[in-house]
């Protein structure tokens, strides 16, 4: 249940207005919460005259811009007619509003449990207005240009060590200086990084990186890369590893995406790598005959995913798929409809057709995926370094030079060692080192987060640049902690959106407490209503069969003649199959009336023959057995009757609401909402 509701953070921008109708009508779902989140329902406006109220909920005004903001959020993607309808649209409305009366009503909005769990999704939020939305948007476009590129570079690295003291950082830039000078003097690049790179890998690769784009390296590493031309060397540079020079050793436009379609055949307990690809260029031979590809993928591929759509893969890029067989096999195809050899992956042997060639993605199909990259890379350092100074700037922060002077004097070089016992005695510290809006922040308060922080954890050899370092860490603390904590008052957008979980959370809890855990523990009311309504739990008639397919009419003619004298399937199989370019695939499957349209040529006989024709190839089914429709029983559709169960008792809660609490409509309001969102 944490988890899941930790879920509904991650989403509650991406939920979208089309599926608030079904949410209404269905909110015992646990699932459903989510839908609320996205379109439900932004602060209420405080009556205005030109905010009409649209009706009352217990005495509670609904005014009518709420009503019209919810309707009209995302209305273009809603492609049910019926959801657009006014009318059903407000009565589903009303009961949102009933059961957020009934949550106050038992003070589920008081209960400690509720206001800690929305303390902690506040936390959460706020960090996404925590940032610089214009450096972040120069970080995303830089990162969307180069990965329209990919880059071939060796580096050479000279390490140094967190903390190092400044003679070690200098030894070490000297020593990648020497390198450089060399390798700029005509020696070659990979003997001198076998002699001067520190780089554990150099022995083996003489410090070639191979082929990477954007996100692949540490932001600084990718920066130099990305900005020094082929053939040449970079200046050193610093990353957290130490100094590096990176050589560029060529460049190449990203080969876009691709759509392709596979055939599997998977090996595992039941089939070895050498049956797999057997069977695989049995396939490949069925499809030089012409076969559908898309026909013998639905019937033939171990990738059950993407078999049901004949085997087709959604797009994707260089890098993005667990094989590198599999991805280049299927770059290398030049036309659609194009087939490749039988490749192998970890996974078995696959048969690829290139369905469609894909262009990079524009700018803005890239943006919101590179936004996310971007807050997990080190490159967000720089936003977080913006956001800071323009947090300096709103609340007019100025560097206390004085403040840090005096601590510079008074911080011991043992702090890393032992305890730093703060002089209480020294008024100094009751000098206030700044303020932000109200709020004065001391000499003391700083002292105490230096002590917190410097004991025992760090070895330090110059107290200047610790006291330094301390200041701004404390600095930066301290207005995000401010800024954090006035959020909601200087943010219209996270107001809004706070508001939002205020009500979907203890929507939340209601359900969960009075349809959820009712059906979930009510085992005998569960069976009861199972036992009331149990023919509609029916197992359709089904049917065993066997499958012979192939895109030659005379070889299923041939197996038709031999299946019908009685003929064992081995046998017919060793009869028909007698060369690799005239093969005939055969199976035993499980077909279901209703889930498959080849059931509706059934009779519902023993031994009936059905022939296929899709695409020119060919399938013979034969009946094996006949399982009749039948009522399931209640465990194996337990699922089905608790979300029926929670409907009925939904159903039955509305109308007690809609009678405990009053609900008045202002109709000419309603007429006038109507005339307005006529579509």
């Amino acid at each position: 249940m944490i988890r899941y509701k930790k879920e509904l953070v991650k989403r509650i921008n991406i939920i979208i207005f089309v599926r608030l109708g079904t949410l209404l009508k269905r909110t015992m779902h646990k699932k459903s919460i989510l839908f609320f989140l996205g379109v439900i329902f932004c602060s209420l406006v405080s009556g205005q005259e030109k905010d009409p109220v649209l009706l009352m909920v217990n005495n509670s005004p609904v005014y009518t811009s709420e009503f019209k903001r919810v309707y009209l959020k995302n209305i273009d993607l809603v492609k049910d007619e019926s959801q657009k309808d006014i009318d059903e649209y407000l009565e589903l409305f009303i009961n949102y509003k009933l059961k957020l009366e009934e949550a106050k009503e038992q003070g589920l909005n008081k209960k400690e449990s509720y206001l800690k769990e929305l303390a902690g999704y506040k936390k959460q939020l706020s960090s996404g207005y925590l940032t610089d939305t214009e450096a972040s948007d120069a970080l995303v476009k830089e990162a969307y240009d180069r990965l329209q590129e990919r880059v071939h570079a060796s580096h050479i690295l000279i390490t140094v060590k967190a903390g190092a003291s400044p003679k070690d950082t200098l030894a070490a830039y000297e020593k990648i200086t020497e390198a450089r000078n060399k390798i700029i003097g005509g020696a070659d690049f990979k003997e001198t990084a076998v002699q001067y790179s520190q780089d554990p890998s150099v022995k083996k690769n003489g410090g070639d990186l191979g082929w990477f784009s954007a996100f692949r390296m540490v932001y600084p590493f990718e920066q130099a890369a990305f900005t020094t031309a082929v053939g040449e060397v970079s200046k050193p540079f610093k990353t957290r590893f130490g100094y590096h020079i990176v050589k560029v050793n060529n460049k190449e436009k990203s080969l876009g995406e691709v759509t392709v379609a596979h055939i599997m055949v998977a090996f595992d307990k039941e089939k070895t790598e050498e049956q797999a690809e057997e069977r695989i260029r049995e396939i490949r031979s069925q499809l030089k005959q012409d076969a559908s590809f898309e026909s013998l993928a639905k019937q033939y591929s171990d990738d059950r995913n993407t078999a049901v759509n004949g085997g087709k893969i959604n797009k994707f890029g260089q890098g993005a798929l667990n094989s590198e067989n599999f991805e280049k096999a299927a770059f290398a195809l030049e036309s659609p409809g194009e087939l490749s050899e039988p490749v192998k992956t970890k996974y078995g042997w696959h048969i690829i057709k290139l369905l469609e060639k894909h262009p990079p993605k524009t700018f803005n199909e890239s943006k919101g995926e590179l936004t996310q990259r971007i807050k997990k890379d080190s490159r967000s350092k720089l936003i977080t370094k913006s956001f800071m100074n323009s947090l300096k700037e709103k609340y007019a922060l100025k560097r206390n030079e004085e403040a840090i002077a005096y601590f510079k004097k008074i911080v011991p070089v043992t702090i890393s060692k032992e305890k730093w016992e703060v002089p209480n005695d020294d008024d100094n510290l009751k000098k206030s080192i700044f303020s932000i809006g109200n709020e004065n922040f001391s000499y003391m308060d700083f002292a105490t987060f230096v002590q917190q922080r410097g004991t025992g954890k760090t070895n330090i050899s110059d107290v200047s640049v610790f006291v330094e370092t301390m200041y701004n860490d404390y600095e930066s603390s301290i207005l995000l902690e401010y800024y954090e904590e006035h959020l909601e008052e200087d943010n219209q957008d996270f107001a809004n959106v706070i508001s939002e979980y205020r009500d979907g959370l203890l929507l939340f809890d209601l359900m969960e407490s009075k349809i959820w855990n009712a059906a979930k523990n009510d085992s005998v009311g569960l069976r009861k209503f199972y036992e009331s309504r149990k023919e509609q739990y029916l197992q359709q008639k089904s049917y065993k069969v066997v499958k012979a397919s192939s895109s030659k009419q005379e070889l299923i003619d041939k197996v038709q003649v031999l299946i019908e004298k009685g003929n064992a399937i081995d046998e017919i199989k060793k009869e028909v199959n007698t060369s690799d370019t005239d093969m005939v695939l055969f199976s035993e499957e499980k077909l279901t009336k209703g889930e498959n349209n080849v059931t509706d040529k059934f009779s519902g006989k023993k031994d009936q023959i059905v022939i296929v024709n899709e695409n020119n190839y060919i399938t013979l089914i034969k009946v094996l057995e006949v399982m009749p429709a039948r009522v399931k029983t209640f465990e194996e559709t337990k699922g089905k009757v608790i979300n029926d169960f929670q409907e009925d008792l939904e159903e039955k809660w509305l109308s007690e609401l809609r009678k405990k609490y009053a609900v008045e409509l202002n109709q000419k309001t309603l007429k006038k909402i109507k005339k307005e969102l006529s579509i």
